[in-house]
């Protein structure tokens, strides 16, 4: 295997953004996964209240509640709101500059995210939406399975960059929002099914996914991801994603 599945938040959020457009058949699987990246990429920014709920033996085992704030090209805001222990819990990320605030000890913490590899990289399903921020995806040679009423993907890796073996995709061929994603371990495991549900139009030609379900190879419920609150393009200031003097190294 690659390396363990962590259930936790953030996992498979990608794809949750797409501006509408057009298909021009016949479309390629590479042409695809291009005007994936193009339609998420021309979000300007994106704001919205996420609620977060793991799941074991079919109940919930947490709650959690954020804001996240995306800023193109490069910017990322994450603030927890609850549960209590992690309420006011803040990460800033500004190119390759993260900074951590950990509000029970009241201090900060800063990292260099350019020392990392792909698989180490936090928050990268949310950030990957971001123009300056490589995607999951340069790492697999992609081909097209099926094109009957939907795109259907299937990706493998083709670099030890990759951080799953294979990755399968279901694109929507309106919208070009992902409907459904599987990834695979280097023996064809299993590791997730993610399912992105309830896709909306938040603003003319703007598509937004609102709710995610993942779920482990045995078909059991393991997360899930709400978005409310959504607003796009509606001009978050630089300002937001500033850190104070003395979270700087």
């Amino acid at each position: 295997m690659k390396r363990p599945i962590t259930w936790c938040l953030g996992v498979l959020a990608a794809g949750i953004l797409a501006t509408g457009a057009a298909a021009q058949e016949p479309l390629t699987a590479d042409a695809i996964v291009a005007r994936m990246r193009a339609n998420a990429t021309a979000v300007e920014d994106f704001e919205a209240h996420l609620t977060v709920q793991t799941y074991d033996g079919g109940a919930v085992k947490l709650t959690q509640e954020l804001r996240l704030s995306l800023l193109q090209p490069d910017k990322m805001r994450q603030e927890y709101l609850s549960p209590d222990y992690l309420a006011g819990n803040l990460t800033v990320i500004v190119g390759d500059a993260m900074w951590t605030y950990i509000a029970a000890i009241e201090t900060w913490f800063s990292k260099d995210l350019s020392l990392l590899s792909d698989a180490e990289q936090p928050w990268l399903a949310f950030r990957q939406v971001l123009r300056h921020v490589q995607d999951e995806l340069w790492a697999y040679d992609f081909e097209l399975l099926d094109s009957e009423g939907v795109y259907h993907l299937r990706g493998t890796g083709t670099s030890a960059e990759a951080v799953y073996g294979a990755i399968e995709i279901w694109v929507d061929p309106d919208t070009f929002v992902p409907r459904r994603r599987l990834l695979y371990d280097t023996d064809r495991n299993l590791l997730v099914d993610a399912r992105i549900l309830d896709v909306v139009e938040v603003v003319a030609g703007v598509f937004v996914a609102r709710r995610l379900e993942t779920y482990d190879e045995a078909g059991a419920l393991r997360s899930t991801i709400v978005y409310d609150s959504v607003s796009v393009n509606q001009g978050l200031a630089p300002a937001l994603f500033a850190v104070p003097e003395e979270a700087s190294p």
